[in-house]
């Protein structure tokens, strides 16, 4: 392997996630922007499923939750003092948000219920692996844009064949013109790289590696 791929692969020993770099660099724009794309199809999923979907039209909710909530100038800083993973926060602000039009709504129709049914699983179940899918598909775009940007083009190429289409790494090789050896090393770059971003995107302020591990484990376990 060339040094300057060595170096490129070479495991940080230590990272801040890019969320907390933004709210230390006050770019707080970009983290609601990344919030918004990360988090809005999961929320809605959860919005479809949960008892309170009476409520309203779950991309109306998930805009109105994301309307109030992140235009609130402590709602990150209390996130990142709770030491809690993103996606935690965000579901239980948002389960508050919707008891909070159903008590509205309460109000305005009179007998209605607006409780929260604490047994239904479900609707958290099918937000999890949301979250999880979400996650993915935004570390495999991040990790694709830099390897083409980076001259790794041919090496996405093989990660994503082997990993994501399941060929054989002896076909990949063949089709890219390379030794089977070479197509493994080739993978193995890639992998690093999107385990980096991954960890990346699920880690959170005050988190340590072993938290952040237990996180991705986490996150596989609801794809399986």
């Amino acid at each position: 392997m060339a040094e300057a791929e060595r170096k490129t692969d070479a495991f940080p020993e230590t990272r801040r996630t890019w969320m907390g770099e933004c709210l230390t660099n006050g770019e707080l724009a970009a983290a609601r922007r990344h919030v918004m794309e990360v988090y809005e199809h999961p929320l809605r999923v959860y919005c479809a499923g949960c008892s309170l979907r009476w409520v309203g039209e779950p991309a109306d909710l998930v805009a109105g939750f994301f309307a109030d909530r992140l235009s609130r100038p402590a709602f990150f800083e209390r996130w990142r003092e709770s030491q809690r993973p993103l996606r935690y926060w965000l579901i239980v602000g948002f389960k508050h948000y919707l008891l909070e039009q159903a008590r509205r709504l309460k109000r305005e129709r009179r007998g209605v219920s607006a409780e929260l049914d604490a047994d239904d699983a479900t609707p958290d179940l099918a937000f999890e692996r949301e979250c999880a899918l979400t996650l993915v598909r935004r570390a495999l775009s991040e990790t694709e844009s830099r390897c083409r940007e980076q001259g790794f083009g041919d090496h996405f190429e093989v990660f994503l064949r082997y990993h994501i289409h399941g060929e054989s790494l002896e076909s990949v090789a063949k089709r890219l013109g390379v030794e089977p050896r070479r197509a493994g090393v080739m993978k193995r770059t890639v992998v690093q790289r999107f385990q980096r971003t991954m960890r990346d995107l699920v880690a959170w302020s005050g988190a340590n590696d072993a938290e952040v591990d237990a996180e991705i484990r986490g996150l596989r376990e609801t794809l399986e």
